[in-house]
């Protein structure tokens, strides 16, 4: 999920608690926003902390003179040079059985434009593939730059000499910000590939939930003077911690469930990916219509009298069906289109195939 969706719906808990809406509401206390803070801190500590910790064993920059045809000229990236290198790291994970770390740069031809390109692993040939692509802009759209090849591409395959095991199929898109970094991990069949290795581990662990609680109780008792008094914070600070890794676990990569006795991410149930923006709109929603229920259920003067199932039965559950269905519609026609507009290629490109 997004940062947020994790910051709404850890405010969103904080309300539950009749305590913290009197505190909020009489004594101008941020405890409703602690929740919220919390529920965004583990990703803040991986993308602030984490990634710059991490040690790479390959860095690959294509920029660089040792993947360029031309060390002169940066429009000479050799995808194959790249996919070599990708394949070499993998090789070497299944030969040392170690977990070799890799990291990509991003390809960065001026002040705001950037060479795309794209990785992926193809687990039946059991190959590294490494696409090269347009220039593109901060707003990732192919742009003409003069000197500059707009609609260049370019396509190399390099094999392992072991299995590819992966569970997200999907390419790696590299083009602003932050290059992508893996894991190779040698296993009975083959290499797991490790998407950000560092991403998830010790940050999302219920034990370090517990510790920011514990540590939350006893600074706040400290300066209210009271045990009982510092217990709420403590609450509301891992349960919007928690309620991070929960979300977490709903898409794909999951999260660390037994660290730190365990150094392995626990997979996640695959019903949502992060950046489904139907997802998240929901979740936003659904955060604010209970924040907005426990504001006026605790208040000593309620604002309306409705009740729950009415509440958000209306509310939520009615235009959440709506857009669900809206979403699953508009989504089937664009793979329709999609699907269309790949096949008339593929038989443009067969025609023109024979025809040379």
């Amino acid at each position: 999920m997004k940062g947020l969706t994790h910051f709404t719906v850890g405010a969103a808990l904080a309300t539950c608690f009749p305590q913290a809406v009197d505190m909020a509401l009489n004594n101008y206390s941020v405890i409703l926003a602690l929740g919220g803070v919390f529920g965004i801190l583990p990703d803040t500590l991986d993308f602030k902390l984490a990634m710059f910790l991490e040690e790479n064993d390959y860095i690959i920059d294509p920029a660089t003179k040792e993947f360029l045809r031309d060390p002169m000229d940066m429009n000479t990236i050799d995808p194959q040079k790249v996919a070599d290198k990708m394949a070499e790291a993998i090789n070497n994970a299944w030969k040392t059985g170690k977990l070799i770390k890799l990291q990509l740069h991003t390809v960065q031809m001026g002040g705001d434009i950037w060479r795309h390109y794209e990785v992926s692993y193809d687990t039946v040939n059991n190959e590294v593939v490494v696409e090269i692509g347009p220039v593109v802009t901060m707003s990732q759209v192919p742009t003409e730059f003069p000197g500059i090849a707009r609609d260049f591409k370019e396509r190399a395959t390099a094999k392992t000499e072991c299995n590819i095991l992966q569970t997200q199929s999907r390419a790696s898109k590299i083009d602003i910000f932050n290059g992508p970094s893996f894991g190779f991990e040698k296993k009975e069949n083959g290499v797991e590939i490790i998407f950000l290795p560092w991403h998830r581990q010790w940050s999302h662990s219920p034990f370090m939930g517990a510790a920011f609680g514990l540590l939350g109780w006893l600074i706040m008792s400290g300066v209210t003077g009271s045990l009982h008094s510092g217990a709420i914070y403590g609450l509301i600070i891992a349960l919007g911690f928690l309620s991070h890794i929960a979300f977490d676990l709903t898409g794909f990569m999951g999260a660390n469930l037994l660290w730190p006795f365990r150094k392995r991410r626990t997979e996640g149930l695959h019903f949502l990916k992060a950046s489904n923006p139907v997802a998240n709109f929901l979740m936003v929603y659904a955060s604010g219509l209970l924040i907005i229920w426990n504001l006026n259920y605790f208040s000593p003067k309620p604002l309306f009298d409705l009740y729950w199932m009415e509440y958000f039965g209306l509310l939520l559950i009615l235009p959440a069906a709506l857009l669900i269905t809206l979403a699953r519609k508009f989504s089937k026609k664009e793979k329709e289109e999609a699907s269309r507009v790949r096949a008339e290629e593929e038989v443009a490109e067969s025609e023109e195939d024979f025809a040379g």
